[in-house]
This record gives C-alpha cells, structure tokens and sequence, in this order.
C-alpha cells in the first residue's frame, strides 16, 4: 500500500494570514471610522443650516403660544412674566421675529415681540420699524439647544473676518419681518448677551439699516469646526447680504467660498 501523508500550515503561515487579516480589517476600520466622522460632521452643518432657514419659517407663519402668565407693556422691555403688562388678546404687542444666540456649540433661541409707540405708522422700512416698536423678547419663548456631534461655530482663518483659529466664537442672529408689508430682515452681531437681559437697546443696535453694513446686513461666513475630528474638508453656513429667506442661507466649500466671496478660508 501507497504512503499518503497530510501536510498542515505551519505556524510561520499561520501567523503571517492573522497579521495580514488584521491589517486589512485596521484598515477597514479607520476607513469606516473616518466615513462616520466625516457624515456626522456633514449632519451638524446641515441641521444648523436647516435651524437658520427654521426661523424664516416661524416669522412668515406666527404662532401666539402666549399664556396666562405672559404680558406686555408698553415700555422699552414690552414682555414681562407676571404683573405689570396687558394680558393676552388685550395688548397692542405684535410678533416681530426671531432671536438666536450662539455661542462656540449651544445654541437660544426666541421670538422678538414689538409694541407700537404711540401715534406711529411703520412703513415697513428697518427705520421706520426701530422708530416705531418698542422691541423685546418673548422669555416665554425661550429654547436651547446645541449643534450636533460636538461641532461649534468658528472664524475663518484667512481672508475676510478671519481670526485665529483657538479664539472663541459667538453669534447673534436677529430676524425681523415687517408686519406692514410682509419684508423681513436678517442682522447679525459678534456679540450675544443672556437671553434674559436682551433689550430694545439690544437688537435695535443690530439693526443696521444699509444692505453693506457688517456687523448688520452684511454677509456672513459662518465657519463649522468638527470639534477635534478629522474631516476631509471644512463648510461654512452663509448668510448671504441683505438676507431675507431660507434661500439666502447656504453650505459652502472652500472652492465655492473663494469664488462666489473672495479669499475667506475657514
């Protein structure tokens, strides 16, 4: 009878198909680690996009969420919790528009209220409007929230508004709709006070009446940082000159911001 004799692998072979599989499956991994970072970093910058375009939404459709406990006054703040202003379907106060505050990833919100001065006709103007309302926030109104997976708003690190990258970033926007013909307005400030203490003073200073004032009208590139993960390339959310609905809110590259704004790089 014939000898047949059976040959396994060795443990050299062994060895080197293990080192080769966990190669590959690291390399598997970091590809898929590094798709899930990059589509969770394009989630928060489109999620704060679509929060920007919300608010066009809430000013063009109102919704008097007023209380019991909600009143306005005729005075420089018009909205107060408690005593001391009309109750609600007895003011003259109107629904103007929306507040946002962020700063670096934590994000209020609320709904700008206006009360008519006396003997005054608004003609839909910025002017006319910081002349003849007594501006205020709605506390009742009051949301937060934050951006998503870590991200925090940002300044570009070259070109127009650039600062440096570590500095801190924070961001008013106030939108206004006219409620004599219907045009809103959108501001923006480097600086955001606590909700609780924003006056008439407040958002009639952002107010800018000219389309080119910055702060103010003017555009702005709102730079997204992904909060320490790799990304393959940063976005910026524009908010284009003279903003006045969801349209003028866009997500821009780098390649777009440079030819469509100029040398702004976030």
């Amino acid at each position: 009878m014939g000898r047949h004799s059976q040959r396994g692998f060795t443990i050299i072979e062994t060895m080197l198909v293990l080192a080769i599989t966990g190669v590959l499956i690291a390399g598997l991994l970091v590809g898929l680690g590094s798709s899930i970072s990059n589509q969770r970093y394009l989630d928060a910058v489109y999620s704060f996009k679509s929060l920007v375009q919300d608010q066009y939404s809430r000013i063009n459709n109102v919704t008097n969420d007023r209380d019991a406990n909600w009143t306005c006054a005729a005075s420089a703040t018009p909205v107060q919790n408690g005593t001391g202003g009309t109750a609600p379907g007895q003011s003259d106060c109107v629904l103007l528009g929306r507040y946002i505050g962020i700063v670096n990833d934590q994000v209020t919100m609320a709904t700008v209220v206006g009360y008519p001065k006396s003997g005054k006709a608004s003609s839909g103007t910025v002017s006319s409007i910081i002349s003849d309302y007594s501006l205020g926030i709605s506390t009742s109104s009051i949301e937060k929230t934050s951006l998503e997976w870590g991200a925090q708003i940002a300044w570009p690190t070259s070109g127009s508004g650039s600062q440096s990258p570590s500095s801190p970033r924070s961001l008013a926007i106030l939108m206004i709709r006219s409620p004599e013909n219907g045009t809103s307005f959108t501001f923006t400030s480097d600086t955001v006070n606590q909700i609780d203490s924003v006056s008439s003073t407040t958002l009639t200073a952002m107010m800018q009446t000219t389309v080119t004032s910055s702060p103010g009208q003017g555009p702005r590139t709102v730079c997204l940082d992904p909060g320490g993960v790799g990304v393959p390339e940063k976005l910026a959310v524009y908010i284009g000159a003279g903003a006045s609905g969801p349209s003028s809110i866009e997500v821009r590259s780098k390649a777009l911001i440079a030819a469509a704004v100029g040398d702004t790089q976030c």
